[in-house]
């Protein structure tokens, strides 16, 4: 009994480890901010948050700064905004108030499990003006937003894009894959192409709006987990589907055509999953 009572505290201590390790891993939250028109003097660039925290991101670079920049990051605190690199957030945050130059424009990336999913972009140039925008809400896990110095103008790109691209990123191969499958197992693509078509773009779409929405917001480890599911309730649906409306062969052939052909563009999807992430970051 002992022995028992060893073995499922080792085995729970394990999963308790696990799940630490596993909850840090996969893409973090990240803000790539892209700011035109900077400053010509030295300036400070920072996210404003309502949710701040005693977590000291800047720890000993703060007495490296420059202090009446610093202090123009604090003043909307009495409209209930808080400088988050500067002031603190309940997690860490990682980033820089200061940017990297590319071009004509400066390039500041805020990231970690601190960053605000609502936040309004704060810069204070030395010369005391201060720059603010509007308040703005994150859509994605990982994205790229242009801040206009001179008109206060903050934009991202249209997430509809990424949408499509996703859409398409795993339509074309499926169709593909599945097409070949469907010979492959005696099929005529001349009788049964409207078929095949419209059953894959009717799951194409159920899975761009499950899957694809889970990792463009969340990222490809919840993406993994997610589409488990999914894909068991398409892989269902589509060797019913094609029992009821394909044409020529056996209902058991139809249906073992079903299920062989969405367990192949499902592996392919599995494997290509973090490089689709991967490209998709190209149009957030």
């Amino acid at each position: 009994m002992k022995t028992w009572k060893r073995v499922l505290l080792m085995a729970f201590a394990l999963l308790c480890c696990s799940a630490v390790a596993f909850g840090d891993m996969g893409p973090k939250d990240r803000l790539t901010i892209r700011l035109t028109n900077p400053p010509d003097e030295p300036y400070y660039l920072d996210l404003l948050t309502q949710s701040p925290g005693d977590y000291d991101n800047l720890g000993e670079k703060r007495y490296t700064l420059d202090p009446d920049i610093l202090s123009c990051l604090f003043q909307y605190e009495g409209e209930d905004w808080f400088p988050a690199l500067a002031g603190g957030t309940r997690i860490p945050l990682f980033g820089k108030l200061t940017g990297e130059p590319n071009g004509d424009a400066m390039i500041h990336t805020f990231s970690y499990f601190g960053l605000p999913s609502t936040y309004r972009i704060i810069v204070a140039a030395q010369n005391g003006q201060v720059v603010v925008s509007e308040p703005r809400t994150r859509q994605v896990l990982q994205g790229t937003v242009t801040f206009d110095y001179a008109t206060g103008e903050l934009t991202s790109p249209p997430l509809w894009i990424a949408y499509l691209v996703q859409f398409l990123s795993t339509c074309i191969p499926t169709l593909a894959v599945e097409g070949v499958i469907l010979l492959l197992f005696g099929f005529s693509l001349k009788e049964n192409g409207k078929v095949f078509f419209l059953v894959n773009l009717a799951t194409q779409l159920l899975l761009t709006a499950t899957l694809g929405a889970t990792l463009l917001k969340q990222g490809p480890l919840a993406a993994y987990f997610t589409q488990f599911p999914v894909e068991i309730a398409i892989l269902a649906a589509e060797a019913l589907l094609y029992r009821r409306f394909l044409k020529g062969r056996s209902p058991a052939r139809r249906t073992a055509y079903g299920a062989a052909a969405n367990l192949a563009s499902w592996g392919l999807g599995f494997f290509l999953l973090s490089q689709q992430y991967g490209f998709l970051l190209h149009f957030l």
